[in-house]
């Protein structure tokens, strides 16, 4: 795998320090500083300042300069975003945030589903939740595969509301998941009741019904989101 750009590098080691932190809002960063401390160029210290400047971590400032940006400013549905803060010490809270988004969000996609999703999508759908009951049976829970056909699963249903929005939401719950899973949140063994409610959304949405979805979907989330954060 090529590696990052050396941009890339420097703002990743830069956002995890405005999400964690260490660099509070009104912080100021100088690109001088930037050049010396990473020994890069202008050029690369003024791309990685660019890259947090597109996800509202950090603002110019007239004869100020760069600064680190509230965090109500930042593009919080950002992938890397919510990479970087799960990743800090706000973990807790936001992964709260993260599964309260998906209760609010993933029960309605799973009723536009079971109208929308074409017959490819619904025995899809099937097929993922069978196969995740099968690798959790096996004590698979935490390995690749599993976790590949756990945001596969989330994935398929957003997309298959027919919801070009709750679709644009794909990479926030792949991302939830992900870091979730790479921080060790995740259970050992799977909890039963998650694969059964895996299983029964699926079915409900492959039989469209759209009432059925909606509930099996609920429940799985917030089993999920009781299994992980606290209230």
């Amino acid at each position: 795998m090529p590696a990052s750009p050396l941009h890339h590098r420097v703002a990743d080691t830069l956002g995890r320090r405005v999400a964690g932190g260490e660099l509070p809002a009104g912080s100021v960063v100088n690109l001088a500083g930037l050049e010396k401390e990473f020994g890069v160029s202008r050029t690369v210290a003024r791309e990685a300042m660019r890259l947090l400047e597109s996800l509202g971590m950090v603002e110019a400032r007239r004869r100020v300069g760069l600064i680190v940006a509230d965090a109500s400013r930042w593009n919080v549905l950002s992938p890397q975003v919510i990479e970087w803060r799960l990743a800090g010490p706000g973990r807790d809270a936001q992964l709260r945030s993260l599964l309260d988004l998906r209760v609010a969000v993933e029960p309605t996609a799973a009723r536009s589903a079971a109208v929308h999703a074409s017959g490819a999508e619904r025995r899809h759908l099937v097929e993922l939740a069978d196969r995740l009951h099968t690798l959790g049976e096996r004590g698979l829970g935490q390995s690749e595969e599993y976790l590949r056909t756990d945001v596969e699963f989330h994935q398929t249903m957003l997309r298959a509301s027919g919801n070009e929005m709750l679709a644009a939401l794909d990479q926030v719950v792949k991302a939830v998941m992900v870091g979730r899973t790479r921080l060790g949140l995740s259970p050992d063994v799977p909890v039963a009741e998650v694969l059964d409610h895996h299983r029964t959304t699926a079915r409900a949405i492959e039989e469209h019904m759209p009432e059925a979805a909606e509930i099996y979907s609920r429940l799985l989330v917030a089993r999920v989101r009781a299994e992980f954060v606290l209230p």
